[in-house]
């Protein structure tokens, strides 16, 4: 290719290399690349910068500038609208430590100190990681732009925090904690209960169970068709979003004791329909969900987590009645979150030697790696449960 026939503004120097020319403020600037279809992205990444007022040379470029580009060339638009909200809550906690740095002199030690600050703070152990993934990310594509020569946040080390009540409550529950709090679902508020039956018995995310619709649930074939999860985003109403990846879009066999819930469900929920007339008042576009407030509206995480948390203190004030009656030290159970049941579904399937890929499958996860650190976790219970059986021989 020539020179003439390059485009405006574009040429090729001795070296091979291509460069680009533009001008801001009265000032010249040139921009180099390796072929001639990365210098006129540069060129283009360069003019929109410079037209919506966000440009600054890479050597005068701070993290905040860099993040508002980063979020809105890398994240808005390209993932889900709920990821960016994360970006979004994570980030507040990198700004006040470092959003007024220039991109190019953050060190480790800066991206250390954000994270160190967050653990003295009292936030959960994953809630910090997802914070130094959110920094990753923002750097990484940095140094993919070639703004920055190294990444300060892979040298930086997440601090040890010890598992709090918020970790604790995600957990698997034991059989005997699974069918007592079932049982007293059951009696205290059937058209709630049936939610707990699906989740405990499929793995379901807890949005994907929300966002079930009566066209998911094939009662010939006994499955259930994953393929969507509930979203509430604050000044918006309810909308059915994407699966979380790829693989969670899934189909979930349907347990007999399950289906026939939810054909009972169905026609509660008809009834009462019928019985509520215009105060029965759907979100537009999810007027046929599974599962739903007594008037119709879409369930969210949170209203599941209070139910649990209301079912679980019923349990316990039963317990301790039954325990002062018989003398005896009450069994207490402890509160869980509403991903407990996705993750004592996974233990009672590998518990009963069903196969992590098949348990992968059924879970939804991305990558077998994660259905095998609950592995890991369920055989090392299981052994020392078989300890504990020998000693009670001796």
């Amino acid at each position: 290719m020539t020179e003439k026939r390059l485009p405006k503004g574009i040429s090729i120097r001795k070296d091979g290399r291509y460069q680009a020319r533009y001008t801001l403020n009265g000032k010249r600037y040139t921009i180099y690349g390796n072929t001639l279809k990365e210098v006129e992205k540069k060129l283009r990444d360069a003019k929109y910068e410079i037209d919506h007022g966000i440009y600054a040379k890479p050597d005068r470029i701070t993290v905040d500038a860099w993040y508002k580009i980063w979020l809105k060339e890398y994240r808005e638009n390209v993932v889900r609208e709920t990821t960016v909200i994360g970006n979004k809550k994570c980030y507040l906690h990198v700004k006040p430590e470092i959003g007024q740095m220039k991109l190019q002199a953050v060190r480790p030690e800066h991206i250390q100190r954000v994270l160190n600050k967050m653990k003295s703070e009292g936030y959960s152990g994953s809630y910090i990681e997802n914070t130094r993934q959110t920094m990753n990310m923002i750097f990484y594509q940095a140094l993919m732009n070639g703004i920055i020569i190294t990444n300060p946040v892979e040298k930086s080390v997440l601090p040890k925090v010890e598992t709090g009540k918020s970790d604790t409550h995600r957990r698997a529950l034991t059989e005997w904690e699974q069918q007592t709090f079932l049982e007293c679902a059951a009696k205290r508020k059937p058209f709630y209960a049936d939610i707990f039956y699906v989740g405990f018995s499929t793995g379901m995310r807890i949005g994907e169970i929300n966002a079930l619709e009566w066209q998911d649930i094939d009662f010939g074939k006994m499955e259930i068709h994953v393929n969507g999860t509930m979203i509430k985003v604050a000044g918006k109403d309810y909308y059915k979003g994407p699966v979380k990846t790829g693989k969670s879009r899934r189909t979930v066999p349907m347990l007999p004791e399950i289906a026939k819930r939810l054909r009972n469900h169905k026609l509660e929920q008809a009834k009462l329909r019928m019985m509520l007339g215009d105060k029965w008042d759907p979100v537009k576009g999810l007027e046929h969900l599974v599962f739903t407030t007594m008037f119709g509206k879409p369930l969210m995480t949170l209203s599941v987590g209070r139910y649990i948390n209301s079912t679980v203190n019923a349990v316990n004030r039963e317990e301790e009645k039954r325990a002062k009656k018989e003398h005896r030290k009450p069994k207490i159970m402890e509160t869980f979150c509403p991903h407990s049941m996705r993750h004592t579904f996974a233990t009672r399937a590998l518990e009963r030697g069903i196969p992590p890929k098949v348990v992968q499958s059924y879970l939804g996860h991305s990558t077998i790696d994660v259905t095998m650190n609950i592995y890991t976790h369920v055989t090392a219970e299981l052994e020392r449960e078989e300890i504990r059986k020998i000693a009670n021989q001796f």
